[in-house]
């Protein structure tokens, strides 16, 4: 079997550049404010504004969620390349020393 350790990183890099971008996207999106004169004074402006802002709470909650699985993402690809990495070198040293004692 062979395994592309090179891919694993690389993989892993990317994910970590997406979960920097989420984080980023959800403080961005956390820190805009809306506020309810934008939707009038009529009485279901409030109501209207509620469910706005909460459907943006929402989503910086998710978006900060996917920013963390995709962090996790990355460390278990990088773990996975350490691993297989390290599997090799262990076989490869067992055959040598097979070779030798023949």
């Amino acid at each position: 079997m062979h395994v592309n350790t090179d891919g694993l990183r690389n993989g892993a890099n990317t994910s970590f550049s997406a979960a920097d971008h989420a984080f980023e996207g959800a403080n961005s999106l956390g820190r805009v404010g809306i506020g309810s004169s934008i939707f009038g004074d009529i009485p279901a402006a409030a109501s209207f504004h509620e469910a706005v802002s909460g459907a943006q709470a929402r989503h910086v909650t998710m978006i900060d969620s996917h920013s963390q699985r995709l962090g996790t993402v990355g460390d278990k690809a990088h773990q996975a390349a350490a691993d297989f990495s390290d599997m090799e070198a262990q076989n490869k040293a067992r055959l040598d020393a097979v070779d030798d004692s023949i």
